[in-house]
């Protein structure tokens, strides 16, 4: 057996859908009903039509159920979830309902700034699900009474986000 001898340097710090630290968290299990589009960690989810079904927001009414997070179990899942970009349709999600998270800042952030989320999405760099600090016309859910922003971020950066989907949302 050979030996290691070289070592990375320059670690990530954080990645998409990772939980930002070990806080209480409420976290609950849902299903992709997704027909063809894969759900990225890191990303909000709204209710499905099941009763544990989740879907990518589709408007700016979109009732948000919570953002997807990462999980180790991901990677010894003998359904094969994963897909290329998250996890496929039909996979099994890991939904955060109320804790903090690193997710992807589409415009960026500034700590306290609140969290609209992407229900209409014009391509790269706009997402369906896609987390911002500002309302985009009528391409935004209103999430400000839910999430807030913790950390700065530049565009397209990571940030941390602690959300509380079991609050009231936004009017």
């Amino acid at each position: 057996m050979g030996v290691q001898t070289i070592y990375a340097t320059n670690y990530t710090a954080a990645f998409a859908g990772m939980l930002a630290d070990d806080s209480a968290h409420d976290i609950i299990a849902m299903v992709s009903e997704e027909a063809s589009a894969e759900i990225a960690f890191g990303r909000a989810v709204k209710f499905g039509t099941a009763d544990t079904g989740a879907l990518l927001p589709t408007a700016e009414s979109s009732i948000i159920a919570g953002i997807v997070r990462f999980s180790h179990a991901y990677g010894i899942s003998p359904f094969g979830d994963l897909g290329t970009i998250g996890v496929k349709p039909g996979g099994n999600l890991s939904v955060l309902r109320k804790g903090r998270i690193w997710v992807v800042a589409e415009d960026g952030c500034a700590p306290g700034e609140r969290l609209w989320v992407r229900g209409v999405a014009s391509g790269d760099p706009e997402f369906l699900g896609g987390l911002t600090n500002a309302d985009d016309a009528t391409d935004t859910v209103d999430c400000t009474n839910q999430g807030v922003w913790l950390t700065t971020a530049a565009a397209g950066g990571l940030g941390v986000l602690e959300v509380a989907f079991t609050n009231k949302p936004g009017v």
